[in-house]
């Protein structure tokens, strides 16, 4: 099961959420108190490792106490099933073939909810209602022709239980409990009548019901479903844990239930490592110290290995030593011999082992098909380290899926624009969470725009060999496209080529002339109009760079007209895309947007359609929505002509790289 869209209501400053969608990665931007917390607190409960209740006392939104309701749903999430799970609930229940999905709730009071997808003939779940109707349905059936009085007694205790079955609800066992107590009166009574017989049949009638609510279609398809739900793991700093401790007091504070966090940090990692807290506090007493230095060695060595064949990040090298019960954990990383304790290391590190421990734990050593849900990673790392943590999540990614809330620049990728979204807690209406970047506040805004600007300029600091384009737009499509041509095989962007947009023609022409001044290899990728000309003549007249180095898109695709880099798009693609970002505008995402007869880019047809409605077009908006549709499309679902086009701007870009690295032999 993998989930796709989740949407989160009243809980904490949570009002209504509105829907998230994910796929293997998303990330939720906003500031301090805007509610990044309260949406993953609340997804983690769907399905947390260990049990982790709802409070409707503490975690009801405040100021809505009159709407206070247990059987309220805090969550709702919707998880598609892959083949393999479509043919198991196909075995289950021949009604359920072509089930796709299912939307799971989760309540205050603890209980699911389960709508299955598409709706269709899916049996039915047990319910007390059903079976007040089966038990009235089942004695009216045996007791037909039976004497008056004694058929009307029987009805009466039929509907005595109906209450109880009905209270019972969705409760197997309350339903198995109310038809008990049904069948004890029916048997006694009908006992009592001097009929033994119709005793007997009631009784095993009674049975059977019972027996039904565990043979349930419904039952079987849930435990299944239960089953391949994924485990949702919640970190918000790393784990309380000190490399030191006496056993024999850890033992005693969790026999008395006051066992720290520590303690309990210790005592799973102890479990991961097969070390047993009461033995150990047992062997702690003992005096062969031989064989407890060898089972700590083995213990280390198991542990050691579990994250050695789990893990192909950074290696660790965990070892325990124990002098009675004083217990030492020590642990050391592959680029240093030295054993550290580990609250002797830094933070930056306790926060990777600590996740990396707990994330092991939580999936019983698999790493993978879990959700993981980080709040704020990597706010006590450097500012390279969280850019490592970043291409860590992306390994985790792979097998699992991610969603982090963060407002620092660095924690985000400004190549998956899919997958951004932002927190904002709105006057009278609680928190939001949306991808309208262009409406969120000033805070979460400041976030995304440092992370763009320090994308810029770590291009501009690092690449030996540059290509600047105009506008962040350009950046997005040209890395996007190239990065789907080398999955699939074909010629893409030179890798050594770094892409850095400037703001504008006039601004690229600055910054390539800064970049010459830095002794950087540098072109240009212009747009074929009149800003991007005078931008050509600029660099070449007044700042001596070569022609050659000069590409202008028109020239480059063989289009004498006047184009932008949007241009390489299919023409009814890109409208289509335009429709759904100004559906509000334009009245719906399925109207056909006509445009005006004329030459001119596809962004000025555009500029001059929706200047006629009074409304400031945005090419940026509709890039999103691309961006979008390029992280769901394969290489080969992208038209022949669109493929075409950005291929011969590759060619064009790697031909001058090829002549810079011919120079420079």
């Amino acid at each position: 099961m993998k989930l796709t869209e989740f949407n989160v209501r009243m809980f904490r400053s949570v009002i209504d959420s509105g829907w998230v969608t994910l796929d293997d990665i998303a990330v939720i931007v906003g500031k301090n108190e805007s509610g990044k917390t309260s949406l993953l607190k609340a997804l983690w409960k769907l399905k947390p490792f260990k049990k982790e209740p709802y409070s409707l006392d503490r975690e009801w939104p405040r100021g809505k106490r009159k709407e206070r309701d247990d059987k309220f749903e805090v969550v709702r999430a919707r998880f598609v099933f892959n083949e393999q799970e479509q043919a198991a609930l196909a075995l289950v229940d021949p009604q359920w073939a072509g089930t796709t999905s299912a939307l799971i709730g989760r309540r205050y009071d603890g209980t699911y909810s389960v709508v299955y997808e598409p709706k269709g003939n899916v049996p039915q779940k047990r319910s007390g209602k059903s079976a007040c109707l089966s038990l009235d349905a089942s004695v009216k059936g045996i007791t037909a022709g039976k004497a008056e009085p004694l058929v009307g007694a029987l009805n009466a205790v039929v509907q005595q239980s109906k209450e109880k079955l009905e209270a019972a609800a969705e409760d197997v066992g309350a339903i198995k409990a109310a038809l008990a107590e049904a069948k004890a009166q029916l048997v006694e009574m009908a006992t009592q009548q001097a009929s033994p017989e119709l005793a007997q049949t009631l009784g095993v009638e009674c049975d059977r019901l019972a027996k039904k609510q565990d043979n349930s279609p419904w039952t079987d398809a849930w435990n299944l479903v239960l089953k391949w739900m994924p485990t949702f793991i919640y970190m918000d700093d790393w784990l309380a844990f000190h490399g030191t401790a006496h056993l024999d007091q850890v033992k005693q504070r969790k026999d008395q239930g006051q066992a720290t966090e520590e303690d309990k940090t210790i005592e799973m990692i102890m479990e991961m490592a097969g070390l047993d807290l009461a033995e150990e506090v047992t062997k702690g007493a003992q005096k062969d110290r031989e064989q407890r230095i060898l089972d700590m060695n083995d213990a280390s060595q198991t542990l050691t290995n579990d994250i050695a064949a789990r893990w192909s990040q950074k290696k660790y090298e965990v070892q325990f030593q124990a002098d009675g019960y004083h217990f030492i954990t020590f642990v050391k990383d592959e680029d240093t011999r030295a054993l550290v304790p580990l609250e002797e290391r830094s933070k930056g590190f306790q926060w990777f082992f600590s996740f990396d421990m707990k994330f092991m734990y939580e999936t019983d050593g698999e790493f993978r098909d879990a959700v993981i849900l980080l709040d704020e990673p990597g706010l006590h790392l450097h500012a390279a380290a969280q850019r490592d943590l970043l291409g860590r999540m992306k390994e985790y990614a792979k097998a699992n899926q991610v969603i982090y809330t963060t407002h620092l620049p660095f924690m985000i990728d400004m190549n998956r624009l899919d997958n951004i979204w932002v927190a904002e807690e709105k006057r009278g209406e609680g928190t939001k969470v949306h991808d309208e970047w262009a409406t969120a506040d000033k805070d979460a805004r400041f976030t995304l725009q440092a992370a763009l600007g320090l994308s810029w300029a770590q291009s501009l600091f690092i690449g030996e060999r540059n290509l600047v384009v105009e506008g962040v737009t350009d950046f997005w499509f040209l890395s996007t496209v190239s990065t789907m041509f080398k999955e699939a095989a074909e010629v893409g962007l030179d890798d050594s080529i770094v892409i850095t947009p400037a703001g504008g023609a006039s601004k690229a022409a600055y910054l390539a002339t800064l970049m010459l001044g830095q002794e950087l290899k540098v072109a240009t990728l212009l747009d074929s109009d009149t800003e991007g000309e005078n931008a050509r003549k600029q660099l070449i007249n007044n700042w001596l760079m070569k022609d050659g180095d000069v590409l202008m898109l028109g020239s480059v695709i063989g289009k004498p007209d006047a184009i932008e880099l949007e241009d390489l798009f299919e023409q009814d693609s890109y409208l289509r895309a335009t429709a759904e970002a100004y559906a509000k505008e334009i009245g719906g995402a399925k109207v056909a947007i006509k445009l005006p007869a004329g030459a001119g880019s596809i962004v000025d047809r555009l500029t001059t359609f929706f200047e006629k409605k009074g409304v400031k077009f945005n090419k940026g908006r509709v890039a999103k929505v691309i961006m979008k549709d390029l992280s769901k499309q394969k290489f080969a679902e992208l038209p022949q002509e669109t493929r075409d086009r950005f291929a011969k701007v590759f060619e064009a870009v790697n031909g001058i790289a090829a002549r810079w690295a011919a120079a420079a032999k």
